[in-house]
């Protein structure tokens, strides 16, 4: 959904599957929030594509214990199986607006065993219904004019959705761009959306990486909504990156393994746990690295486990 989905440029090669086996290696668990680690599968699309069975027994192997899928598998149940099978869960996964209200696409994510669908991107009332995902180059120009009023709509939809979501028992978030956080006149589109959706039914997922990239502090965010943002897309950039609300920035900046970027992630998981409220996170890596996805994967879990509280 995001711009660098499009144009991200695939350099890394998968390790040997047989190498990463996680049969005999000890449970692991990165400290922050005492919650078990979660990874973005998106930050590994291609070596999933190559080799699903040994990318997921390598990410496991690293120590990351939870998923979050990127698009829905023609076969959930057999997917399902291959990422339990390496020791892994699917607890979340992102979605189109109109995979929200899909029959289909919700009873797959309950045989995927998902406690969450995440809406990844707003939707424009006059794109109702079409896939974001495979037109977005060409629904960039509609994008940039988004509307105080169409954040509005976009919450009436999430309370809507959340609400027959509840009843299958699958949970409704928001995760954030930096578009986001366009400003109108005061009100930023996010916190938009947060005000006017029911907090009973809708969280939030809050991008750190798409926090800082339009100019804003995700701690901040914590403090000013705690009991909103459920889960977090552990996500920094490199010192230097440009800040903007635009959708054409996101490829022109680098991504950091976590702990080598501009977050100051100590501070970032001490206010979550003051507030108590964040059950889930997620690394994330997109857009250009300095090293191949798993590599990166593994420097930025090995920050994690070394983290200690203040």
């Amino acid at each position: 959904m995001k711009l660098s989905r499009r144009t991200f440029v695939r350099t890394a090669a998968l390790a040997s599957g047989g190498a990463w086996l996680t049969r005999g290696i000890p449970l692991l668990q990165a400290k922050p929030l005492g919650l078990a680690p979660g990874v973005q599968l998106w930050s590994v699309r291609e070596e999933l594509k190559a080799n699903p069975e040994a990318t997921l027994r390598r990410l496991a192997a690293i120590g990351y214990r939870e998923v979050e899928l990127f698009e829905t598998p023609k076969a959930p149940r057999e997917f399902r199986k291959r990422v339990e099978d390496a020791g892994l869960k699917c607890v979340s996964g992102h979605f189109e607006l109109k995979d929200l209200k899909d029959p289909a696409t919700i009873a797959a994510a309950q045989e995927l065993g998902l406690a969450y669908m995440i809406l990844v991107f707003p939707t424009l009332p006059s794109l109702e219904g079409q896939s974001v995902d495979e037109n977005f180059e060409r629904f960039v120009p509609l994008y940039e004019k988004i509307s105080l009023s169409d954040y509005k709509w976009n919450a009436e939809q999430l309370n809507r959705c959340a609400a027959n979501l509840k009843r299958h028992g699958i949970r409704t978030g928001y995760h954030n761009h930096a578009i986001d956080f366009k400003d109108f006149g005061g009100k930023l589109g996010f916190d938009t959306l947060i005000e006017n959706t029911d907090p009973h039914l809708v969280c939030f997922e809050m991008d750190c990486g798409h926090v800082i990239h339009a100019g804003h502090d995700p701690i901040a965010y914590l403090d000013k909504y705690p009991t909103r943002i459920e889960l977090l897309h552990i996500k920094d950039l490199v010192p230097g990156y440009h800040v903007s609300t635009t959708l054409d920035t996101e490829d022109k900046d680098t991504n950091a393994e976590i702990g080598f970027g501009a977050i100051d992630w100590k501070k970032l998981f001490a206010t979550a746990a003051r507030h108590g409220h964040v059950k889930h996170y997620f690394v994330e890596h997109e857009g250009k690295m300095a090293h191949p996805p798993l590599e990166a994967l593994q420097i930025s879990y090995d920050y994690l486990n070394k983290l200690e509280p203040d």
